[in-house]
């Protein structure tokens, strides 16, 4: 998946959860702006991604040791990021919202051919049933539809 189809997606899981809950407005926005954020993280492993170029060397050092779509693309970074924000002493409904927009990611990686290594350090590729390329016509239709639904969320509410 492209980074917009993350965004969108992670954006909308963002909007559902935060239009779900009772927060005032400008918590809302940090709850959609998070899982946007945490979206587009596990690519971080990718230094051709928008994450990867901000921190290149931290993209070089994780695809140098790990390759792409392995240990950030996994379980294990989700126990991982939920500890060090736990200790840091984040406020629970924001780890909510990394973990919600680091599922988004993977879900929509585990539609590609190539799969995510979910269950990493094990080498087993996890794919869905029917996959579809990255960057085709589906996925660009998917990034769309998302930002379609999520102003619709904010417009019914």
């Amino acid at each position: 998946m492209t980074g917009k189809t993350h965004a969108a997606f992670g954006i909308l899981l963002g909007t559902a959860y935060a239009l779900n809950t009772p927060h005032d407005i400008s918590t809302s926005a940090v709850i959609i702006g998070t899982t946007g954020v945490f979206s587009i993280l596990p690519d971080i492993c990718h230094s051709g991604s928008k994450v990867g170029k901000e921190f290149k060397l931290l993209s070089r050092l994780i695809n140098f040791f790990f390759g792409h779509r392995t240990i950030t693309h996994s379980l294990l970074f989700m126990a991982v990021i939920a500890v060090v924000m736990t200790l840091l002493n984040i406020e629970l409904t924001y780890i909510i919202c990394a973990l919600i927009g680091i599922s988004s990611h993977i879900v929509l990686d585990m539609m590609t051919p190539r799969g995510v290594a979910l269950f990493f350090p094990i080498d087993m590729k996890v794919t869905m049933p029917v996959t579809f390329k990255t960057g085709g016509v589906l996925d660009m239709s998917l990034a769309t539809t998302f930002s379609v639904l999520t102003a619709y969320l904010i417009y019914t509410e």
